[in-house]
């Protein structure tokens, strides 16, 4: 015979680790600034792939690139975002990662 248990059935443990913040990438101002464009653009790039349920969109993504230059670059930027604008055209990543490839390859 078997008796009754005194003790209920216990749920399965559920463990939620939440990531880490990290810190933005630092900005990227110019010909000469350090880190390397190359080295800022890897760090960009690493940053989204941590924070892939923040940055979904694409242009939360070049919205967000464009914002973390300043100088030269951010002039660049602004000036790339005013001329789609004037063509009616909208940005996507494989286009904005080209022109910067154009815009910066003496950097790469």
């Amino acid at each position: 015979m078997r008796l009754p248990s005194l003790h209920k059935p216990r749920d399965p443990v559920c463990l939620t680790i939440e990531k880490r913040l990290l810190n933005k990438p630092e900005k990227s101002s110019g010909r000469n600034a350090k880190p390397t464009f190359v080295a800022w653009l890897a760090r960009v790039e690493n940053y989204f792939k941590y924070s892939d349920t923040t940055y979904v969109k694409e242009m939360d993504k070049i919205s967000f690139v464009g914002h973390q230059m300043s100088g030269n670059d951010e002039e660049w930027y602004e000036t790339h975002a005013v001329q789609l604008k004037q063509q009616n055209k909208e940005d996507n990543c494989k286009s904005f990662a080209s022109a910067i490839e154009t815009r910066f390859s003496s950097r790469f």
